[in-house]
């Protein structure tokens, strides 16, 4: 900046930090993932994987499936322990209308799947990682995860309703991530504190199959796929400037 080369910042969350509301300042252009992190920034979204973008439309890929609702947990690489705790209390409650698939987090894979067996639904799968969320997205019909940026952006893209817990944070960060998905009614949100078992499993039973498309079409909508061409549209043009 101060040797006169164009600084370009990107916002990936829908909350700006200290950093970036000093840097937008001197920037030279401002883009957010989500509207609201500044003023009069250009929504542009947060790039997203190719495989993800890749997936079939929900009404494609959702079309004939019937049987138990699959749920997709994601708690990240290092888990999320009230994941943990609470979604074997839920499949408890669910039963067999339920069928999980459950990504624990590093080194705790069998203590999850303990706390499954041991309110007697040992069928669900535990895993501490997912190598191919692709995959994972395609098997979904609904996610419960944290509510970082790129996961918010990616569960848009591929079109799944959501229950987000977001990471206590002082700013909140991740509920703004969250709330243009709850507010297009492709979302719930529930602070940690709202998180329990009998919100959670109620949440979940009261979502039919129909309502579960309708969310993931709106979740769809929200989304922007060419985010990438975006942020290297506008990167290319001030660079030629």
């Amino acid at each position: 900046w101060s040797l006169g080369i164009p600084v370009v910042l990107h916002e990936q969350n829908g909350i700006a930090g200290l950093t970036n509301q000093w840097l937008a300042k001197i920037a030279t252009t401002v883009m957010q993932a989500f509207p609201g992190a500044f003023p009069n920034a250009e929504v542009v979204g947060n790039p997203v994987r190719t495989d993800v973008l890749a997936l079939p439309l929900p009404q494609v890929r959702l079309a004939g499936r019937d049987g138990p609702i699959r749920v997709l947990v994601v708690g990240g690489s290092q888990g999320a322990r009230v994941l943990n705790q609470t979604m074997p209390q839920v499949a408890a409650r669910l039963g067999d209308t339920v069928t999980i698939w459950h990504q624990s987090g590093k080194g705790v894979q069998h203590t999850v799947e303990q706390a499954y067996a041991g309110v007697g639904q040992p069928q669900h799968k535990v895993t501490e990682f997912i190598d191919d969320m692709a995959a994972a997205y395609a098997w979904a019909d609904v996610v419960v995860c944290r509510s970082g940026a790129l996961t918010v952006s990616e569960i848009a893209a591929a079109g799944l309703p959501a229950i987000f817990v977001p990471f206590q944070h002082k700013d909140r960060q991740q509920y703004w991530n969250a709330l243009p998905l709850e507010n297009a009614g492709a979302a719930k949100i529930f602070e940690q504190p709202q998180f329990t078992v009998e919100a959670v499993a109620d949440t979940l039973a009261g979502w039919s199959r129909e309502a579960l498309l309708t969310m993931a079409e709106r979740a769809r909508a929200v989304s922007i796929p060419d985010a990438t061409e975006r942020v290297a549209s506008e990167v290319s043009r001030v660079a030629r400037t």
